[in-house]
């Protein structure tokens, strides 16, 4: 007779955010739920903590948050999704605003510092020293088979009031899939499976070579996050700072988490964006200094096209060529001799006077914010190339998001549709981060040969590609 073997998913989530779900659920049960709420509730919040960091534009907020639409919710929970979120939102275990652009509302996890406050809160409505919120956390394990570990770590040479704001501990947790929370615990995995296999063919080959060969040094990574941690909160000027260091670094631990053993735990992402075009995986939006612990880092090589939004811009500006007058054409060609050489930054930084990462941020404010925002910002650049300004402003009239999808699509078609295509054929296959490719060393020049040909058929000039081996770049 055979052995059936429960097949399990595994979440690695902050003590203090898992023991605010299991006291909320024993102070205030979800009554008539067909689905386990502390399932469904790690669940969610594991969705907002790992997605949370590809929300770039909310970079500086300092909480976890994501937006999702009732379509997609319904969709991956069920029609009884309303009952569990909204258990979730009124418990304070997550909360939401309300809609962004009438699409999606977006969904928050709380602070340690108040999951904290509504721990002792709970311990104290139901007379639970915090030495007993174990028994309760076991209660709930026993009831739907769940195990679940602490993990902690510590740092050496801490003072006590420095440990004190410090949240260092996290919960291992491991679900069994079941036929009915199997929708939403591997949901998105299968719904990449079917798209890699769907895809064409050199994608197909990406996506394959990618489940089987990505892994990172797991101990090496998290000891990396924990230092930088650590830094960042001795830096910390205000209780926002420090908030913020620890979505940052938490950011990191489940970035980690979701490639470490990603194939088996079904926490591996690749499928290809529906609204911009891009190929999305977790490689995509994980913090660049956790890129040296994928393994075999050392034997690669990173390619990637520097100043890469504003130089594919261009791409879009020629299409302003035809029939435009003398003084656009001046600013065409002026703006394209600026960013194809690489030296965008630095003529924004002689522009405002300011650092390279300050005139990062004023682009960003240029480019992808509302019109009618950061107005004073903008009448700098505006001055200096009014034409080109008055062309980002009218693409993003409607929407301010669609100036950024426009360069986006530019993007993915050069990288996804013709590079990566053209590096398959010759039998390469690489790691893709939106604009930057990560190759076998071996492979390099060939890489380089390759995106700066195709490049060059689109532009007309070769632009500048950044190389970096391994810890190293040139």
């Amino acid at each position: 007779m055979s052995v059936k073997y429960t097949k399990y998913r595994s979440f690695l989530l902050p003590k203090e955010m898992v023991e605010v779900l299991f006291l909320t659920a024993n102070h205030i049960p979800l009554e008539n739920n067909k689905e386990s709420e502390i399932i469904v509730g790690l669940s969610i919040i594991n969705e907002i903590l790992s997605k949370s960091n590809q929300n770039r534009n909310l970079d500086d907020y300092p909480y976890h948050c994501i937006p999702m639409s009732s379509t997609y919710l319904q969709a991956k929970y069920g029609n009884d999704y309303n009952t569990y979120i909204e258990w979730l939102i009124i418990h304070n275990v997550i909360w939401k605003d309300y809609y962004h652009e009438g699409k999606a509302v977006y969904f928050y996890l709380q602070s340690n510092e108040n999951c904290l406050s509504k721990i002792n809160f709970l311990c104290r409505e139901n007379d639970i020293s915090t030495e007993s919120i174990r028994e309760v956390i076991d209660t709930y394990c026993i009831r739907d088979s769940i195990e679940i570990s602490l993990l902690s770590t510590e740092f050496n040479g801490l003072n006590s009031n420095q440990k004190n704001r410090i949240f260092n501990s996290w919960y291992k947790i491991k679900v069994p899939i079941t036929k009915t929370n199997k929708k939403f615990l591997t949901k998105d995995y299968e719904a990449d499976s079917t798209y890699i296999n769907n895809a064409p063919k050199h994608i197909k080959r990406m996506g394959s070579h990618y489940r089987k060969q990505l892994e990172i040094k797991y101990e090496q990574a998290i000891e990396h996050s924990e230092n930088r941690y650590l830094n960042e909160l001795s830096q910390a000027k205000n209780d926002k700072e420090e908030v913020s260091a620890f979505k940052r670094y938490s950011s990191r631990i489940s970035s980690i988490n979701a490639i470490h053993s990603g194939s088996l735990n079904k926490t591996l992402r690749f499928k290809r964006n529906a609204t911009n075009k891009r190929l999305d995986t977790n490689l995509t939006n994980m913090a660049s200094d956790l890129r040296p612990f994928i393994v075999g880092y050392e034997n690669m090589s990173y390619l990637d096209l520097s100043n890469s939004q504003p130089v594919l811009f261009n791409i879009l500006l020629q299409s302003y060529r035809k029939n435009a007058s003398e003084a656009l054409l001046e600013e065409i060609d002026k703006y394209f001799e600026i960013t194809t050489s690489g030296k965008w930054y630095e003529w924004l930084q002689s522009l405002y006077g300011l650092s390279r990462n300050e005139c990062k941020e004023i682009w960003m404010k240029i480019a992808y914010s509302e019109n009618e925002h950061n107005t004073q910002v903008k009448s700098i650049f505006q001055k200096e190339l009014p034409l080109i300004y008055s062309i980002i402003a009218e693409i993003k009239k409607e929407k301010h998001a669609d100036f950024a999808i426009a360069l986006q699509k530019v993007e993915s078609k050069i990288f996804i549709d013709e590079i990566c295509k053209e590096l398959v054929s010759h039998k390469i296959i690489p790691y893709t981060m939106h604009d930057g490719l990560l190759v076998l060393r071996e492979h390099e020049e060939k890489t380089l040969h390759i995106m700066q040909s195709i490049l060059k058929s689109k532009l007309g000039v070769i632009p500048n590609i950044k190389v970096e081996n391994g810890f190293s770049n040139r």
